[in-house]
């Protein structure tokens, strides 16, 4: 008989789920998404639940453990919502753990979401090997996760790899939080802001490929001011690895490379040669986390 892990990453708009052979920690199986319901979002997480436990089944197997990731600041050992942002009306307060734990009885890990990502990277993705990373997720918001010896930190708030509120100086000399600069939607403001536009980072990022002046200046300033704003709080909390990921992240070249000299040229020596690494498991990185912290969990870490 196999040993599954069940993952499931809950999002604001989709819940992800597969499962992981136990011997095969960064292989997913029986992939698939539903609709975030805007009501009652643990009912459709336990139907999920009981679709990969049929999905164990038919592959002679049976799940284990469950690894979830959630948004919101995440209570990890008792497995509730301490905060969550607009994006998901109440689901701050919601107790995951008890939810699950009323249908299935078996090892059970939850974290946030852009933690259980990072962790999914350092591990078995970009910074395999390294013991210290710091993992920054650039998207429709700035995330973190910070990863000590193939563990996330714990902290007495749970608030460990929130980046958000970091404060970055663009390139207009104001000081302002990380993600209001440095995320999709930061992108795309500074832009129209700076030409009078309306559009989306796609479209800036056209322009920025056709070599248009106002989206080089905005993106590649944007970025570099990202990466000075890293480039101190990598060197305050010393890492060996900085990897940068999420759906920003993987545009490539056009946002890793300022981020990386304006880390190169900020951060204290020696933090300021350590490796800058561009993700590598794409979507699959919650879901291999999720599956990594369920093996945890199994061992009763």
């Amino acid at each position: 008989m196999t040993d599954f892990y069940a993952c499931i990453d809950i999002g604001g708009t989709k819940i992800a789920y597969a499962l992981i052979d136990a011997t095969n920690p960064t292989t997913v199986l029986n992939t698939g998404r539903t609709p975030t319901p805007s009501h009652d979002v643990m009912a459709a997480v336990l139907q999920v639940l009981r679709q990969l436990s049929e999905d164990a089944a038919a592959r002679k197997g049976i799940i284990r453990a469950i690894g979830v990731g959630a948004p919101g600041v995440i209570d990890p050992f008792e497995g509730r919502v301490v905060s969550a942002g607009p994006t998901m009306p109440g689901w701050a307060g919601t107790s995951i753990a008890d939810a699950i734990r009323a249908e299935f009885d078996i090892p059970l890990a939850i974290h946030n979401d852009v933690r259980i990502m990072g962790l999914g990277e350092s591990v078995f993705g970009a910074a395999q090997g390294v013991a210290n990373t710091l993992f920054v997720s650039l998207g429709t918001g700035v995330g973190g996760a910070l990863v000590r010896g193939a563990r996330l930190i714990d902290s007495p708030h749970h608030t460990a790899g929130e980046l958000r509120a970091i404060l970055g100086r663009v390139p207009n000399g104001q000081a302002a939080p990380v993600e209001d600069f440095a995320s999709g939607p930061g992108l795309a403001r500074s832009y129209n802001e700076l030409t009078g536009s309306d559009i989306q980072l796609p479209e800036i990022m056209q322009r920025y490929h056709a070599g248009e002046e106002s989206a080089r200046a905005v993106v590649s300033g944007n970025m570099i001011a990202l990466g000075e704003a890293l480039a101190g709080f990598a060197s305050a909390i010393d890492i060996d690895a900085l990897i940068i990921g999420g759906g920003v992240g993987a545009i490539g070249a056009p946002i890793l490379e300022p981020i990386i000299a304006g880390f190169r040229q900020h951060a204290l020596h020696p933090i300021d040669t350590i490796p800058i690494l561009p993700a590598q498991l794409g979507t699959n990185a919650p879901l291999v986390g999720a599956g990594y912290l369920a093996s945890l969990a199994c061992k009763g870490e």
